[in-house]
């Protein structure tokens, strides 16, 4: 029995994240899978730069729940948001799985979010386009062959929102 290497295996999904953004613009099917509170979310590869774990954060106070701070990346610092907080579920318990995601600079805002852990990377013609239901941050969601609903995120949507901009409490 071939034994499952986490570490190798993030690893190897981001090296293919990396490859696909450079090699496929806006209409590649690929989406990356996450779980945010419980669900699971595609993400189009444009929308994010990077995938990190867990660094270091420094609080800011006086500001929202879901709002968990600052962070250094590489000397550029990132304002983290808790997505499972924000969205209105609970906060997301940090474990070696979580990750952020580095919002992409066409953004021209220095964000990052958090999330429960990396699914891998998913293809949009494997899946059937289901009805949307009424969450807000949700755009499209789709149905994989195992019956699973994967949601996905309007990323531009929530950035551009105005509770996402301010998190003073």
């Amino acid at each position: 029995m071939a034994r499952l290497n986490l570490h190798e295996y993030q690893q190897d999904i981001l090296a293919r994240l990396q490859e696909v953004t450079a090699n496929a613009g806006s209409t590649s099917s690929s989406r990356l899978g996450v779980e945010i509170a419980g669900q699971h979310w595609l993400i189009h590869l444009r929308d994010i730069s990077e995938v990190l774990p867990v660094p270091e954060i420094s609080p800011v106070p006086l500001t929202r729940s879901w709002f968990l701070g600052m962070a250094n990346v590489r000397g550029n610092l990132y304002g983290i948001t808790d997505l499972a907080a924000f969205m209105g579920g609970p906060m997301t318990v940090m474990t070696a799985q979580s990750r952020i995601l580095l919002v992409h600079e066409r953004y021209q805002v220095n964000a990052a979010l958090l999330i429960d852990r990396l699914v891998g990377l998913r293809a949009l013609e494997s899946m059937q386009l289901q009805p949307a239901d009424d969450q807000a941050a949700a755009g499209e969601q789709y149905k994989d062959e195992h019956g699973q609903v994967w949601r996905v995120l309007a990323l531009e949507n929530l950035l551009t929102g105005n509770e996402f901009m301010q998190v003073a409490a």
